[in-house]
């Protein structure tokens, strides 16, 4: 079901055309003109959530060390979880505009299951790695933190990439047969 490439999980693609027919998806369609408001509060969002988690992750694989860890994981980690919040909600409600125009993008799948690999990292990290015995990073703080830096820039690749996808010729002629 892909026109853009030849990607697609036949699993996935029944859920997209399940989700397209659901209530759920009609009640959301209704706000489809305010579509654009949706996607600055994404692209902000997400810029804020990667900002934030930037400034820690930096710090931990010991770019700068100006500042102490707790404090600055501190000032960050509200940015984060709220930065997280509106672009899981916002990204969520762009789907249900349009489930499969959303869904069937080359890059949709690899980016979502980058966003759960970094929620994880950061779970991880917050539950096995102490922030004061970080101050001075070990090699498992360092590597969860480039690990961290490494799945939230492919996050944003993924949606770059997304965004700039265009209907291959080969796949549009082979669709049009």
């Amino acid at each position: 079901m892909n026109p853009y490439s030849d990607f697609s999980f036949p699993w996935f693609d029944a859920f997209l055309l399940w989700l397209s027919g659901t209530e759920l998806r009609a009640f959301f369609y209704r706000f489809e003109d305010f579509d654009w408001l949706f996607v600055f509060a994404h692209v902000a969002s997400a810029a804020v959530l990667l900002g934030s988690i930037l400034i820690v992750d930096l710090r931990i694989i010991g770019v700068t060390r100006e500042i102490s860890l707790r404090k600055l994981a501190v000032l960050a980690l509200p940015w984060s979880v709220g930065g997280a919040i509106v672009a899981l909600l916002s990204g969520a409600v762009m789907l249900l505009f349009d489930p499969i125009a959303v869904g069937v993008h080359t890059y949709f799948l690899p980016k979502m299951a980058l966003i759960l690999l970094g929620l994880l990292n950061a779970l991880a990290f917050h539950r096995f790695i102490n922030l004061e015995a970080a101050e001075t990073p070990n090699a498992g703080a360092r590597f969860a933190g480039a690990l961290s830096i490494a799945l939230w820039v492919g996050v944003f690749l993924c949606a770059s990439l997304n965004g700039a996808e265009r209907i291959s010729s080969t796949s549009h002629a082979e669709l049009s047969r």
